[in-house]
């Protein structure tokens, strides 16, 4: 036996405590879970904020597995401290998800592993070879980093899980779902595909002095010659990390997604997020797909998923909800709009603009055009959806040209029916093209620039609901307001707080009042 495994959710803890994302719950630990779950290994779930709070829970467990993002490094720093001052047996610590793409991490963690990349292949082996309970020649398992005699050691590559492999052999624990505080009021992510299909890289000179030599191959109708990059160039959008990491798009199939959601249903989750770097490369193509806009979407496929999904009984009494999240503008099409809504999947699609700018857009390797997204603004709006539009500031190559166009840009999508501006600030990411770059400062003056226009077209958006009832679920307490109660929209809205206290899942109907900023509005209950 292993012992019990404490799996710590890092994701967005940042130093240590989440200011965003309270309301999502993703699949990165729950996937761990169902490794463990698979090899009758006893483990828990736990926020990483709840362990900082209540460092006695790491007396009750034997390891340590945790997940989290670059940004996390502050709060896993603190989390293997407190772990190796609470805990004087042997307990090993395995450390995965984005921050693993930076192995340098080792030097000031007392980690015995990081898994890099893909997760459950290398997880299952370091079980199946008794990892957690003796001494084992790590040198023999592909895509980890560890530590030796003070010198670091990082093996090959593991090969990209397949499709059939990734549906068939690693599935996400579900009962775990209950180990999260207020998960019946979360945004609770399903996996349906894996990696990205933007195999175009940037053509902005890299920190080290490799850039772009016009070879072609980006270009390539061979989707393999599209992987290929002899600058060694990571592949997407220069400010992304996933294709380079997760590789090509995978997806998951029908009945694995359709019964991981109504287990999680039938549990008393009650929003649903189909996940995915791009929903519309679904069961698209053949593999490897590295086209990011062709072929189109295959909308049989996605018909049929969407119609088992909105067949499950929470979803047709409205107790529940499914939402889509990121697509891809070049293959949003009016089509694709007309079979979502047939489909009756109420939905916000999240588009990614980042540079209102062309030129800025083709330098940074984004696929696409302002105009498409644009188009996809308005196919959508027409279709009754709402959708969301995302920018980053601080990018490398932004200058006064591409943020003038930015905020022409913001302009025009609000005008076109945007339901919201979603700005970034940009960040460095381990494993992606503009891995060491500077990161963005709220003191610039372009960033200040997209803020004010972000700020002022989404506060003039919310004022849009005063008056409006939305259904929502409660939460949690409000943090800056007594006595009040943090509602998230069940289905499309704003956030929500109002007066009194109500249990986490209640579903509760909200007259809006008033608007406290651009992310949040005041409401009361309808009676």
């Amino acid at each position: 036996m292993s012992g019990r495994i404490l799996i710590i959710d890092a994701l967005s803890a940042g130093t240590g405590q989440r200011r965003s994302s309270r309301d999502s719950i993703g699949c990165g630990p729950r996937a761990i879970a169902g490794i463990f779950e698979k090899h009758g290994v006893n483990s828990r779930i736990h926020r990483a904020e709840a362990v900082l709070s209540k460092t006695r829970i790491l007396k009750q467990f034997d390891h340590l597995a945790i997940s989290a993002m670059s940004m996390d490094l502050p709060a896993v720093r603190t989390l293997v401290k407190q772990w190796r001052s609470k805990n004087r047996s042997p307990g090993k610590v395995i450390i995965g998800g984005p921050i693993a793409s930076s192995p340098e991490i080792l030097k000031d963690l007392a980690a015995d592993v990081l898994v890099i990349g893909e997760g459950e292949a290398t997880l299952e082996e370091l079980v199946l070879k008794r990892f957690f309970e003796s001494a084992l020649d790590l040198s023999t398992v592909k895509g980890i980093a560890y530590r030796e005699a003070e010198t670091m050691h990082i093996t090959s590559p593991r090969e990209f899980i397949s499709s059939e492999v990734l549906s068939r052999d690693y599935l996400p624990s579900v009962t775990r779902i209950i180990d999260y505080p207020a998960y019946q009021a979360s945004k609770v992510y399903v996996e349906v595909t894996r990696g990205c299909s933007n195999f175009r890289r940037t053509r902005l000179p890299l920190k080290d002095g490799r850039h772009c030599t016009d070879c072609g191959n980006c270009d390539s109708k061979n989707p393999d010659i599209r992987m290929e990059c002899p600058e060694d160039i990571p592949p997407g959008c220069g400010f992304c990390s996933v294709p380079g990491t997760w590789g090509p798009p995978r997806s998951r199939s029908q009945e694995i997604i359709v019964r991981e959601v109504r287990e999680l249903l039938d549990l008393g989750v009650h929003r649903i997020v189909l996940e995915s770097p791009g929903f519309l490369d679904y069961m698209r193509g053949t593999e490897p797909l590295t086209d990011p806009c062709y072929p189109p979407a295959n909308l049989d496929a996605i018909t049929d998923l969407l119609k088992q999904l909105n067949s499950l009984p929470q979803v047709i009494d409205r107790t529940a909800h499914i939402a889509i999240e990121n697509m891809k503008a070049c293959l949003f099409t009016d089509d694709v709009a007309k079979m979502l809504t047939e489909s009756m999947m109420a939905s916000s699609p999240n588009i990614g603009l980042e540079t209102g700018s062309e030129r800025h857009m083709q330098a940074i390797g984004k696929c696409g055009s302002p105009a498409d997204v644009i188009s996809a603004v308005r196919i959508a709006v027409n279709h009754g959806m709402k959708p969301f539009v995302y920018f980053i500031y601080g990018l490398p190559g932004e200058d006064t040209e591409s943020t003038k166009e930015s905020i022409k840009a913001m302009r025009e999508i609000s005008e076109a029916g945007a339901e919201r501006i979603i700005l970034y600030g940009f960040r460095s990411l381990p494993g992606s093209a503009f891995e060491g770059f500077s990161e963005s400062s709220t003191r610039d003056e372009f960033g200040i620039q997209l803020r004010r226009e972000a700020e002022r077209i989404n506060r003039k958006k919310k004022n849009d609901y005063i008056g409006l009832v939305v259904r929502g679920i409660a939460a949690e307490s409000s943090w800056a307001r007594a006595g009040y109660t943090m509602v998230y929209p069940l289905e499309e809205g704003p956030i929500m707080t109002v007066p009194g206290g109500f249990s986490a899942g209640t579903i509760v109907d909200i007259r809006i009042l008033r608007v406290l900023s651009s992310g949040l509005v005041e409401g009361e209950v309808a009676t």
